[in-house]
């Protein structure tokens, strides 16, 4: 099939966004032909670009498109607009995604001259057999509404509407553990789903959420797309000194002599809940400094690490000055960062991908909540003996526990690892085979 495949995350900071939408494009370009990418560069925030006053007409916007400096007027009008509605720009009338979505699609076609950056959007351009959405941790049903989930659910109204297969793969489904369950994009949501030739979740909390909130759905469970790496991360290729795999923003002149990967190291990354989970950033980086020294001092034959795994661990750059702790940069390459992760003796974070990551080559992770589900589901996919949450900001007592457990999983050595490692080698085997849901019809 000609595919469109939306939610191409690959060129975000997040490290899951780059891993498990590159790994699901590998699996789907096996026996199809992707004609089309939206990427997730204005799927989630718009970036200062975005041009939108619902009452301005079409031609409007086309003039204004062939105005000389309208990409110079167009940020100012931006940062006007956006200063003055403060916290309620998105979902606005400055903003072309509503919870119509036929309006939503006439919102965005006629606004497009004037915003070229979101001309990817338009499925009109695409000879195309079917739309697969790369669901990954998307739609969480928070109030407000995820934008991202937003304008991914419009994207297949619009490709059913047109006559084409729908494939939602790679979901995952949840609550919003800090803000009310949005019960009105779910009901939005349910006819679209309902039509999709397959809604397929990554993990058995997700499966339950979706039985329970979407009925005549064709459900489906296969573990997330980035266990199909398991082959690249376990390869021959060995990453013992980061001089050679650090990105731009890593590339400083400690990378070539801190980064030692040969002796034993741990590493420490943050949770997709801080933002949400402290009061402000410097409680954050009191939280996590304190982790981390007490990890040095604890483990003082290891080299300690810190990973920025996502622009939401920007806090941890802080943490590495205030305890001296080399930091994994967020634009290292990602097959490096997953080997790194890999070979990890110990991983301690609260995210979902980097954990899928450190489990290809065995490490056993200590986990933080997040801001869904995921974080217990993955201990539940990986079957581990106790799954256990700490609090995204530990105190004290919980800093102790995570040492606790950090040396009993050090202690169980190779044993532990390679039940870890055969788990992630089935789930990669089954995670390949949903390549066989873009063969069937409902």
């Amino acid at each position: 099939m000609k595919i469109v495949y939306v939610g191409d995350n690959r060129h975000r900071g997040n490290f899951g966004c780059r891993a498990t939408s590159t790994a699901l494009s590998q699996i789907i370009s096996e026996e199809n032909e992707i004609v089309g990418r939206i990427y997730g560069d204005y799927t989630n925030v718009d970036t200062g670009e975005l041009f939108f006053l619902r009452w301005i007409p079409a031609w409007m916007y086309k003039k204004l498109a062939k105005f000389k400096y309208w990409e110079h007027l167009k940020k100012v009008l931006y940062t006007v607009n956006r200063f003055f509605r403060r916290g309620h720009y998105y979902f606005s009338s400055a903003d072309f995604i509503n919870y119509d979505f036929d309006k939503s699609i006439k919102n965005l076609i006629k606004c497009i001259p004037a915003n070229p950056h979101l001309k990817d959007f338009d499925l009109r351009q695409y000879d195309f057999d079917a739309l697969v959405v790369n669901g990954e941790g998307s739609f969480i049903f928070a109030t407000p509404p995820w934008r991202e989930c937003m304008i991914e659910s419009m994207l297949m109204y619009w490709a059913e509407k047109m006559g084409k297969k729908v494939y939602f793969l790679n979901g995952m489904l949840s609550k919003d553990p800090y803000s009310d369950e949005n019960k009105k994009t779910i009901e939005l949501l349910k006819p679209i789903f309902s039509k999709a030739e397959v809604i397929s979740v990554r993990e058995q909390y997700s499966y339950k959420y979706a039985q329970q909130n979407f009925e005549n759905i064709n459900l489906k469970h296969y573990p997330d797309a980035l266990f199909s790496w398991y082959k690249m991360i376990n390869d021959d290729f060995r990453i013992t000194n980061g001089k050679y795999v650090m990105g731009i923003q890593g590339a400083t002149d400690e990378a070539f002599y801190e980064f030692d990967f040969s002796k034993p190291y741990i590493c420490i990354s943050g949770s997709s809940a801080v933002g949400n989970a402290s009061k402000n950033k410097k409680e954050a980086i009191d939280k996590y400094s304190e982790l981390v020294n007490k990890v040095k001092n604890e483990f003082n034959e290891y080299n300690i690490f810190l990973v920025e795994v996502c622009e939401g661990d920007a806090f941890l750059n802080d943490v590495s000055k205030i305890t001296n702790t080399p930091i994994i940069a967020i634009d290292t390459p990602i097959l490096a960062v997953g080997k790194i992760l890999a070979n990890s003796r110990v991983f301690i974070s609260g995210r979902y991908h980097p954990a899928i990551l450190s489990s290809l080559g065995g490490t056993p992770c200590i986990f933080m909540s997040s801001n869904s589900h995921k974080t217990r589901s993955v201990q539940e996919l990986l079957k581990y003996d106790e799954i256990k949450e700490y609090n995204v900001l530990p105190n004290e007592d919980e800093i102790n526990e995570i040492i606790k457990k950090a040396k009993e999983d050090i202690e169980k050595g190779e044993d532990l690892r390679k039940r870890i490692k055969e788990r992630c080698l089935k789930l990669s085997e089954e995670t390949i085979k949903q390549k066989e849901l873009l063969r069937s019809e409902k």
